[in-house]
């Protein structure tokens, strides 16, 4: 039985299915929700079809040529065109697959005053056009170099500063593992703030299903602050996806 806290994001898990069929074999191991990281490389009514029964808590929206290296423009000066493009079509994109949120990416830039300007003008546009919570997320940068938004004070000061209830943190417990060494004072910080929105989840040791009680203890936090919010496994199985479900059994 899968905690109902946990869901599947779909273009992790499953990839031993094709993309449409991946809802229908969440479903099958008892999920009722999934996110969604590149939901516009696929026909949007085929997709909605597809996740018929299951909750859409998460979808980023368009990130530009991911081949190409291009990781979101939030941050990026001179491209607030392609930012304000990006978030029409994900919050649009949203709305059809009724996503309870949406995830805009930062981008690949330094972290500097103009950058930080910029990201916060970003931002506080996108709040205005959005009825739909939006996160943003600090992503290591080993996995990702140059990303922008890749520590959790500088998340947290950046939200601080936008001062935005539309706005909140996508907390990757791995990320935050991997940059920080640790993630339960973090966790506690943006809970006692009021500003985390999403948690995602893989094992530190080559981003595989967590161990056993690897996160024992920040999932035991979030229930005993009766968060209410989802909690997303983005890892990559080390065989077929339904077999490495067993550390779930563990999970408070």
């Amino acid at each position: 039985m899968i905690p109902r806290r946990f869901e599947a994001n779909l273009d992790w898990l499953y990839t031993e299915h094709a993309y449409l069929d991946r809802p229908a074999a969440a479903r099958a191991d008892g999920f009722t929700a999934v996110e969604l990281q590149q939901p516009h490389l696929h026909d949007a009514a085929a997709l909605k079809a597809a996740l018929a029964e299951l909750r859409v808590v998460l979808i980023n929206a368009p990130a530009g040529d991911w081949a190409a290296g291009e990781r979101g423009f939030a941050a990026l000066p001179g491209r607030k065109a392609e930012f304000r493009e990006a978030t029409l079509r994900g919050l649009d994109l949203a709305h059809r697959l009724e996503s309870a949120r949406v995830h805009l990416l930062s981008g690949l830039a330094d972290d500097g005053a103009e950058t930080r300007a910029t990201w916060l003008a970003n931002l506080s546009w996108a709040a205005a056009q959005s009825t739909l919570p939006l996160v943003v997320e600090p992503i290591n940068r080993r996995d990702m170099p140059g990303y922008f938004l890749h520590r959790q004070a500088q998340a947290l000061e950046l939200l601080t500063a936008l001062d935005s209830p539309r706005v909140q943190l996508q907390l990757d417990l791995y990320h935050c593992r991997v940059a920080e060494g640790e993630s339960l004072t973090h966790l506690a910080r943006a809970l006692d703030l009021g500003l985390l929105g999403h948690v995602q989840v893989a094992g530190v040791d080559g981003r595989h299903e967590p161990e056993a009680g690897e996160y024992a203890a920040d999932f035991v936090l979030l229930e005993e602050g009766a968060w209410p919010g989802a909690v997303g496994l983005e890892y990559r199985p080390r065989a077929a996806t339904s077999a490495g479900l067993a550390w779930l059994t563990s999970v408070r």
